[in-house]
């Protein structure tokens, strides 16, 4: 992978770590290195998932030259097309939180508040509050935290779909890489294809969901990597058949002696 100076990268088996070398960082400082991790993460086919490591807390701010407020770090994760985690911890604020929108699993710890108070400063250089928010929490609460600047305690994320998890501080990263080897361990993929189908149909209307749906589904029903799936699993049944017969015939030698 390219080497940056914003972002530290930790492997784990096919997946990765990505957590932030400051945690009080410029939106358009971040952007370039931003682009160049997601197109390593896209095209090195031994990374099969990602997570982002909020843990010791994370403040982005708005971009500090006019010329940079369209440039989208929310975008930019949305392009990435393995599951992304996100483990948070602390405040989470305007564009931090933006940026963890779009991840496919959040897991935040039991301190964890949520904020989006951008207009109190009459500063509304959104980075996608307004339109993927209100598709995770719904419309209502989703007025709520950004019209009028109400935050969100952990207790509240998880009742209302915005996280996944609350756990405590201290078993906040090893969860999140628990999580990650979990889905490693399936087929990679399957996983990629699935991700696909669910975004592509929650912008679409139903039946074109499907039709993308089924297209993908036989694109993976003759991939390499099912058949490789399929292998593996003939190998681990053989292997159950082969120890279940010698335990047989140790139990048949015993019982004769």
């Amino acid at each position: 992978m390219n080497k940056n100076n914003f972002f530290k990268i930790k492997k784990y088996k096919k997946s990765v770590v990505i957590s932030f070398s400051e945690n009080n960082i410029k939106a358009d400082d971040i952007y370039y290195d931003l682009n160049l991790l997601v197109d390593d993460i896209n095209f090195d086919d031994n990374i099969w998932a990602v997570a982002f490591d909020f843990s010791n807390g994370l403040n982005i701010q708005n971009a500090s030259d006019d010329k940079f407020i369209y440039l989208s770090l929310t975008e930019l994760v949305m392009n990435i097309k393995k599951p992304t985690l996100c483990a948070i911890n602390g405040q989470i604020k305007n564009r931090a939180f933006e940026f963890s929108l779009p991840m496919d699993y959040r897991i935040c710890s039991d301190s964890s508040t949520f904020v989006m108070n951008q207009i109190l400063d009459l500063n509304i250089q959104f980075d996608g509050a307004t339109q993927l928010l209100p598709r995770i929490i719904g419309l209502n609460k989703a007025k709520e935290m950004i019209m009028f600047g109400v935050s969100m305690n952990s207790e509240e994320a998880v009742n209302f779909g915005l996280v996944n998890l609350v756990t405590s501080e201290d078993k906040l990263m090893n969860l999140i890489i628990e999580k990650l080897l979990k889905i490693v361990s399936l087929s990679p993929l399957a996983i990629q294809y699935t991700k696909e189908a669910i975004n592509f149909g929650n912008e679409t209307p139903t039946v074109e969901g499907m039709k993308m749906e089924n297209d993908l589904s036989s694109i993976l029903l003759s991939s390499k990597d099912r058949m490789q799936a399929i292998n593996s699993f003939k190998n681990k049944k053989s292997k159950k058949v082969k120890k279940r017969k010698n335990k047989v015939k140790k139990t048949q030698k015993s019982q004769k002696s």
